[in-house]
């Protein structure tokens, strides 16, 4: 909020930005146990995703696609919701917006599976799609029959649909 603003509404921040703000540091999010007994392939579509060009400090407008597998811990959606709204103000690119939300992600949720995509809106004629993808290490050496397989095996696929649809979109 601008200074000037600020100022004149008493100098407080609105409820929404101290929302926004205490959910950029992830040491404030509320998290949840996975279900038990179950391997869920989450697909979360954040269409609003903003952040600024570390370079005109224009903004920047993404559609973020996440697909993740929990391991022991979900984020509760407020608080994703809010942290992504947290890079509105970040000079920040593109692939290191991808980067700092998979790695994000993965340290604080300890995930068995993440893959993004952010589909950018097209800028100066070129459209950016950065994708990242983390498999924890345990993935290598499951069995056919192992939930954990058919989870990833699912994740894939929705992974791969993402891919599809963001490249027939870029073609003429």
């Amino acid at each position: 909020m601008p200074d000037a603003t600020r100022e004149a509404e008493g100098g407080r921040r609105k409820y929404g930005g101290e929302a926004v703000a205490a959910a950029a540091d992830p040491a404030t999010w509320e998290i949840w146990p996975a279900p038990e007994g179950h391997r869920e392939v989450l697909y979360q579509r954040f269409p609003e995703f903003t952040c600024l060009c570390p370079r005109s400090e224009y903004p920047d407008f993404a559609t973020v696609h996440l697909v993740t597998i929990p391991d022991r811990n979900v984020l509760e959606l407020k608080h994703l919701k809010l942290w992504l709204n947290s890079f509105r103000d970040r000079p920040i690119s593109h692939e290191l917006a991808a980067a700092e939300i998979v790695d994000t992600l993965v340290r604080t949720l300890d995930l068995s599976y993440a893959f993004i995509l952010m589909d950018y809106t097209p800028r100066g004629n070129l459209l950016t799609v950065p994708m990242i993808e983390h498999r924890h290490p345990k993935l290598g050496d499951l069995t056919a029959d192992d939930p954990l397989a058919v989870a990833l095996a699912n994740a894939t696929r929705v992974r791969d649909r993402l891919i599809d649809l963001a490249v027939s979109r870029s073609e003429p």
